[in-house]
This record gives structure tokens, sequence and C-alpha cells, in this order.
């Protein structure tokens, strides 16, 4: 069994609740990529929507700088979440299952460890914005709930896209995922694919 299960996807994909439901059929633990920002934070200036509130952040920028954000941010997180693959797939650590939207194809191909498994989950059709518009909590208190949605959407929907291109050209393991598709029937799969990769 691998000792690390990586879990990856654009925000709203269903990532915590396949890790959830994994880690409990496999007994491994789970954290996600945030709580390692959250970690980080304490200690370096890396969050682009520090001293902001999370809505005026996604009214007043820019799409591009929305995405320029993300990835820096992204950026900075990958030296930890390395350390933190790196220590939980040697012989004397704990399984682990990291799950997260700082997770990309192009960051575990750099990884070479046989003890290491990753799987993208990848939005179908209108998925994302079907799940953002149930998520109301997120928006309802905004001055311009629209701009907050168009925003939101559009990073997300970019970075599905880009995840889904980096595993086409890294040539790694993706399920696509839509309005139909239930959890446990994802987790089966990825149970499945662990257990005879």
């Amino acid at each position: 069994m691998k000792k690390v299960i990586v879990i990856g996807g654009s925000p709203m994909i269903g990532k915590t609740t396949i890790s959830t439901m994994l880690g409990a059929r496999l007994l491994y633990p789970c954290i996600s990529s945030d709580d390692v920002g959250e970690i980080l934070q304490t200690v370096v200036d890396i969050n682009p929507m520090k001293g902001t509130f999370y809505l005026d952040y996604y009214a007043n920028s820019t799409k591009e700088q929305l995405i320029k954000d993300l990835v820096v941010y992204h950026q900075h997180l990958e030296t930890a979440i390395y350390r933190l693959i790196e220590i939980h797939s040697s012989s004397w650590k704990n399984p682990l299952i990291i799950e997260g939207y700082a997770l990309y194809p192009d960051m575990m191909n750099k990884i070479k460890n046989d003890n290491i498994f990753s799987i993208w989950l990848i939005a179908e059709n209108d998925l994302l914005k079907s799940r953002m518009m149930k998520k109301s909590s997120f928006y309802q208190e905004a001055n311009n709930p629209d701009r907050i949605i168009e925003n939101y959407l559009y990073r997300s929907e970019w970075q599905n896209r880009t995840i889904l291109e980096q595993c086409r050209a890294t040539n790694q393991k993706y399920m696509m995922i839509n309005e139909h598709t239930k959890p446990d029937e994802i987790v089966s799969s990825i149970y499945d694919m662990i257990t005879t990769a």
C-alpha cells in the first residue's frame, strides 16, 4: 500500500470529503494543504488576502490578479508540502493522505518515489458553477455577489483546466467528476487504483 496519497483539484470539487472517506477506509490520517498554508502564514507574509476581507478581495481584484496571487501563494507552499510528503513516504513515519488545491500534477511529477500515489479530481461541464451557486453563505453578505461569483469561478475554472492539462502532459491519473458522481463511487475507484498500483 502506498504510504502517501495525494488528492488534488480545484475548490468545490470534493477533495476534503473524498479524502476523509478514503482515510476512514484505509485508516490513514488526512491533512489539507490549506493547513500547511495557515501554519506558514504565522511566520512568513505569504497570504495575498492579508488585512483584506475576503469578499472585498474577490470583488476588487482583477481576474488576472487573482490567478497571479494564487500561483505565487501556492509556490510558497511547495517546499513545505514536499517535506511533508517526503517524511511521510519514508519507512519511519505514519502514512498520510494530503489533499488540497495547492497541489498540482507538475509539482508531483518532480517527486520520484514509489511510496506515493496521486489522483486528480477534474470537474466536468458546469459542476463548479452549480456548487458555487449552492454555497450562498460564501457570497450572501457581499455588496456585489455577482462579481464575487464571477471572479471566484473564473479562478476555479482556470485551475481546473490547468490541472487537467498538467495531468495529460505528465501522464498522471485523474477522474472526471460531474453532478451525478457519488462520493462513495469516487472513493471505491481510488481505493481500487491504490491497491492495484
